[in-house]
């Protein structure tokens, strides 16, 4: 825990966060993702799979009061930061759960607890190649790979604990944007928003946003891309749109938000 440094989650924000420097950070796809789930009056219970640190946890709790949010990580060092990570932020909607999603699914579902409105999930991004050589520690490992859990069953177990027509937000590697379609009809999902993200306006998506819904018709929407940067490659500030994606967006009642 020596290593810990404290950060403000997104611009001009009230939160903070602590990071181990030598474990998963928050990144744009976290704030992104942050933003991108739906908010609505329906949603009330969440869930965040791999919260790691507790950053999507807390970006999220910020959108909503009456929010009450479950946060599972499997890495019990991951768990530690996000206790303090409350603490720091005085927030006492988030119940921080040190279990693996396979058992914590399908314990859930066993015990017919309440189910879900929303699932959140900035998961694992990378397949396992045995010939890849490993780089930083185990635990960045973890939190990127999947060694420990990966998107089919991701998708699999949020089926057995998720309200019909609930809703479960992805952000993904652009080129396995095929994946999660595929994954998410086989399992009953059916994608509804897609949000390309790009560094800048030229060059190709390598983060995608998808938000699917559980049990209900089929209809895709497109929403316009992200552009992370201008143009101009010398400039490597974020554009003033996504300056404003960098703070929660609140949920005001009578909003139309679907």
């Amino acid at each position: 825990m020596k290593k810990l440094v404290k950060n403000s989650l997104g611009f001009d924000s009230n939160i903070f966060v602590y990071q181990d420097k030598e474990m998963f950070n928050y990144s744009v796809d976290t704030i992104m993702l942050g933003n991108f789930a739906t908010m609505n009056g329906s949603v009330k219970r969440v869930l965040d799979i791999g919260t790691n640190n507790g950053a999507l946890s807390l970006f999220i709790s910020e959108r909503k009061e009456d929010l009450e949010i479950d946060a599972v990580e499997i890495q019990t060092k991951a768990i530690k930061i996000a206790k303090k990570n409350l603490k720091l932020n005085k927030k006492s909607n988030i119940n921080l759960i040190n279990k693996d999603f396979n058992d914590f699914y399908k314990e859930h579902a066993k015990n017919q607890e309440q189910k879900y409105d929303l699932i959140v999930c900035n998961p694992p991004f990378y397949k396992v190649d045995a010939s890849q050589k490993r780089k930083g520690s185990e635990e960045l490992y973890i939190a990127t790979h999947e060694v420990k859990l990966n998107l089919e069953q991701i998708i699999m177990g949020c089926a057995k604990i998720i309200k019909q027509k609930g809703y479960l937000s992805l952000v993904m590697p652009t080129e396995r944007l095929i994946d999660i379609f595929e994954l998410s009809r086989k399992y009953g999902f059916e994608p509804k928003r897609i949000q390309f993200i790009h560094p800048r306006i030229y060059d190709k998506s390598n983060l995608v946003l998808v938000e699917s819904r559980f049990k209900t018709g089929w209809g895709p929407h497109f929403l316009p891309n992200i552009y992370l940067h201008t143009e101009d490659t010398k400039e490597h500030e974020y554009t003033d749109f996504v300056k404003q994606l960098y703070k929660p967006i609140k949920y005001k009642k009578g909003a139309h938000n679907e």
